[in-house]
């Protein structure tokens, strides 16, 4: 549905610059522009639809979770990052919980555990204060980047909630494990 209001914008803005003179030919050039620029976003529309089918093939997650005990796909932008603070200030209160959250895909690599470590980005009710929740996909027997959706990629993730340290390390951290990881539309 939103691809299609950004089409019917894109003919209606090209219907209103669009309708001069060709200075070279003298030929109005309206009608072609937008029979060319519809042509052209449907085509790319298939080609991405094609593309989407692939991605979600190559992205399937072993794990499934039949529901949630905290759904952040479904809550107010403001709930969910109440949600995610409270994860962070008191995360005993969560571990052992399945949580879905969407968001955007973002990898780091760490010299001093010699790893990559992935995320889910979840921007606040007005996308000024993103936080990162890590998750670990499955078992973590997917390879990075091969098996991974590209960097900035929509996706949504459901996991178990859980706290870890790194060896010689003391702080406490927070991921999603055995999660499930799909890309979103």
């Amino acid at each position: 549905m939103r691809k299609l209001k950004i089409l019917i914008a894109c003919a209606g803005i090209l219907l209103v610059t669009g309708c001069s003179k060709n200075v070279h030919t003298g030929k109005s050039t309206a009608g072609n522009s937008v029979n060319n620029v519809i042509n052209s976003q449907i085509a790319e529309s298939s080609e991405a639809q094609s593309i989407k089918a692939f991605s979600k093939d190559l992205v399937k997650s072993k794990n499934s979770y039949d529901s949630a005990d905290y759904d952040l796909t479904t809550m107010s932008g403001e709930m969910v990052y109440a949600t995610v603070y409270q994860m962070m200030t008191n995360p005993d209160k969560y571990v052992g919980k399945v949580f879905k959250m969407d968001g955007t895909f973002y990898s780091s690599y760490y010299n001093s555990t010699d790893k990559y470590y992935h995320y889910c980005i979840i921007q606040d009710a007005t996308a000024c204060c993103a936080q990162g929740m890590e998750f670990v996909w499955d078992d973590d027997s997917h390879v990075y980047p091969d098996d991974y959706p590209a960097e900035n990629s929509n996706i949504v993730v459901t996991g178990v909630f859980e706290t870890y340290r790194e060896d010689g390390d003391k702080n406490l951290y927070c991921r999603l494990s055995d999660a499930s990881l799909e890309l979103d539309n």
